[in-house]
């Protein structure tokens, strides 16, 4: 008797706040696309982790026009024990800060910032793009995001890289 009353409670819980019981699922959950992946937030504070590695693109690329100037990779603490193991953990942060380049005198020095690129590891908010969230920042914007690409595009490509855990690059200490 106790088992019934338990049961009916339950279920009266469930209708009245609108709950379903985990073997009935949803007709919307069944049906349709899954939902978009909450979009990556801006990384706070990256300039003060630990700095990766920096590179440069310079008037000789072809891809100068958009891409060059200096690229400086950070990465907070548990991404720097990927980069070491090539196994990077959930919560992983890494940023690809991208500024353009200026010649004063034959000299290179840092210009404008052109965007942000951030990766964030976390499987579950993440599972379609392989557990990692992309997202780029246009110029010195922590709002504003880059039309393309998009983080699915951005995907594509890392996935080539699974034997490094999707990302690009490595540490040298």
């Amino acid at each position: 008797m106790k088992v019934a009353t338990a049961s009916l409670l339950l279920a009266a819980l469930c209708s009245l706040f609108g709950w379903q019981a985990a073997s009935a699922p949803r007709a919307e959950q069944t049906s349709g696309p899954a939902p978009a992946a909450p979009p990556v937030p801006y990384p706070e504070g990256y300039r003060e982790w630990a700095h990766v590695k920096s590179s440069l693109i310079s008037p000789a690329h072809e891809t100068y026009a958009v891409s060059g100037g200096f690229q400086h990779t950070y990465a907070n603490a548990a991404a720097m024990q990927g980069y070491r193991t090539r196994n990077f953990p959930e919560g992983s942060v890494i940023v690809v800060d991208w500024l353009e380049m200026r010649d004063m005198d034959g000299t290179f020095v840092e210009g404008a910032r052109r965007r942000i690129d951030v990766m964030v590891k976390d499987s579950l908010r993440y599972a379609a793009t392989g557990g990692w969230g992309f997202q780029r920042f246009a110029g010195d914007s922590k709002t504003e995001l880059a039309q393309s690409p998009t983080p699915q595009q951005c995907f594509a490509c890392h996935n080539s890289l699974k034997k490094d855990g999707l990302v690009l690059g490595t540490y040298r200490p």
